[in-house]
């Protein structure tokens, strides 16, 4: 069999695989999350894995490729290790290169296996490239979602990302999830580019076959968009007046603007008590039912402070209001010889119970360190505390509200945000601290990502930053007020929730994994098949 294949030059490897991280960054950076450019952007790239030797060599170019997109995306990482440790600059840019690494290997798998689909004779014909593109679309959402959880998990970035803003996400996302529209985006890139290879080579009948395939998920969409109930009731949702069962709450947003270097300098401790309640006892002309303070809110164990707690349930009793609010929290065992810390969420409501989260998904080599025992030189370079991970998902109840709690990092984790939707959640109130990231993409990026679970939850997010961006985001997804950043402020809206049956993508969230891995599984299956029967 001829595979008509040519060994790149290192040049011209080079440059396909820096146009595709280039392509890749605009992407995320042009037409506010809804660019045309992420259908085509790994083109060069394929086409360069396509044509190399090996499935290594495959591989290797797309390290490259993950290796620039990763490290110029996520360079604002820097400033943090930076500002919060005493590294040298030279080993800041190393840790910085270490991750960029890291990510850039699911990239590099992606292309070793799609060159390998290439060369098997059971998929060299049109069909067979059918085939293999859908497989190709599935070792992406497997990879996107192995990433989410090996080593605690870095979901950052999914290639949906790209689409959050582009119409069809609010049809897709509440079926089948982020992780199925970066699938659809992949899909569209291995789609064009065999359409344009087939013409390339004046095949027109393969490059018809090809066309109608990248016509087949967007004639699909459309018909989901307009029969699918749970899009229906999206667009009910969105578009109607509250409905007779439905609760209404004022709450107030409150963003002080403390910097993370300022925070937890025992001089400021009081300064700080008195600045979050001020701002409390401001938002209480609008009324609200709920006063909302970010992570960590308060510098201190609050659990610990019965004083500050006293004081704090003496002002939610007294103006008949609730608080929420971010606090470290260290549980002593009954010896007293061990203790636990937990990253919390405290729900303070007048004459109702304490409600209490504590954090599940924390922060990789942020808030624990994944391998200490193998690699304990990274531990000492993690700046803050260590905290253990909770282990119970659990919602607040406040009247007719049902709260999904969450803390800063785990908003951008798609099936683990929609658990608390799938135990009857209708808010999720989204607690974070991004003043370790300071004036950067970081903070921005942050609430991007934290977007995707409006649109698949069906559900109204209410985010609280502590130097913002503190933001309302409503069921499409849409930012309908924000605080901007480094500014202190409080942020005032009614919130209107539904009670609603949980979203497709809710009742059944590990659905596009489980169908990705079954289709790998036949297409495997097939291959074997195949070249046997060519064997014998």
């Amino acid at each position: 069999m001829n595979h008509s294949r040519f060994e790149l030059s290192p040049t011209t490897a080079f440059a396909a695989a820096a146009l595709s991280a280039v392509l890749l960054y605009l992407s995320f950076q042009l037409n506010n999350y809804s660019s045309p450019l992420a259908f085509i952007a790994l083109i060069p790239l394929l086409a360069g894995a396509t044509a190399c030797q090996s499935p290594r060599t495959a591989a290797g170019l797309g390290l490259l490729s993950g290796f620039f997109f990763f490290y110029i995306e996520l360079y604002w990482i820097t400033n943090s290790i930076a500002n919060f440790t005493s590294l040298p600059t030279v080993v800041v840019i190393l840790v910085m290169a270490l991750l960029a690494l890291y990510m850039s290997l699911y990239v590099a798998i992606f292309c070793g296996l799609w060159h390998y689909l290439n060369q098997q004779n059971a998929l060299e014909s049109a069909y067979g490239k059918i085939i293999s593109t859908l497989a190709g679309a599935a070792i992406w959402l497997l990879l996107e979602d192995f990433r989410g959880w090996f080593l605690g998990g870095f979901p950052w970035h999914p290639l949906g990302l790209t689409q959050i803003d582009n119409q069809f996400s609010n049809w897709l996302l509440p079926l089948g999830g982020v992780r199925l529209l970066s699938s659809l985006v992949i899909f569209g890139n291995l789609a064009i580019y065999l359409t344009g290879r087939a013409l390339f080579r004046k095949n027109l009948r393969a490059a018809m076959l090809y066309c109608g395939l990248l016509l087949m998920p967007l004639i699909g969409l459309a018909l989901i968009g307009s029969g699918s109930d749970n899009v229906s009731i999206l667009k009910s949702q969105i578009t109607n007046p509250a409905d007779p069962e439905s609760c209404r709450n004022r709450i107030a947003v409150i963003q002080p603007n403390i910097l993370q270097k300022e925070k937890w300098r025992p001089e400021n401790r009081d300064k700080i008590i008195e600045k979050m309640l001020l701002l409390s006892r401001r938002s209480l002309a609008d009324n609200p039912d709920l006063i909302i303070w970010p992570e960590a809110a308060l510098p201190l164990l609050l659990e610990n402070e019965p004083e500050i707690f006293n004081r704090l349930h003496r002002f939610v009793t007294d103006n008949k209001v609730s608080l929420m609010l971010g606090s470290p929290r260290l549980i002593r065992q009954e010896n007293g010889s061990q203790k636990t810390l937990f990253n919390s969420i405290f729900l303070i409501s007048p004459g109702q119970r304490l409600q209490i989260y504590n954090k599940i998904k924390l922060v990789p080599y942020g808030e624990f360190t994944p391998m200490a025992s193998l690699f304990p030189f990274i531990s000492k370079i993690v700046p803050g505390l260590s905290y253990s991970p909770g282990d119970e998902i659990l919602n607040f109840n406040l009247k007719q509200l049902k709260i999904a709690p969450s803390v800063c990092f785990e908003g951008v984790f798609p099936a683990f945000s929609a658990a608390f939707f799938a135990a009857g959640a209708n808010l999720l109130i989204n607690l974070t601290n991004d003043a370790w990231f300071g004036d950067s993409p970081g903070p921005r990026q942050h609430l991007a990502n934290i977007r995707l679970r409006a649109i698949e939850n069906n559900c109204t997010i209410v985010r609280c930053a502590n130097t913002g961006i503190s933001a309302i985001i409503n069921p499409a997804g849409k930012i309908e007020q924000y605080l901007p950043l480094n500014q202190e402020g409080i942020l005032f809206a009614e919130i209107t929730c539904r009670h609603q049956p949980p979203t497709f993508f809710a009742r059944h969230r590990f659905l596009p994994t489980y169908l990705a891995g079954l289709y790998l599984l036949l297409t495997s299956a097939f291959i074997f098949y195949r070249r046997s029967g060519y064997r014998t």
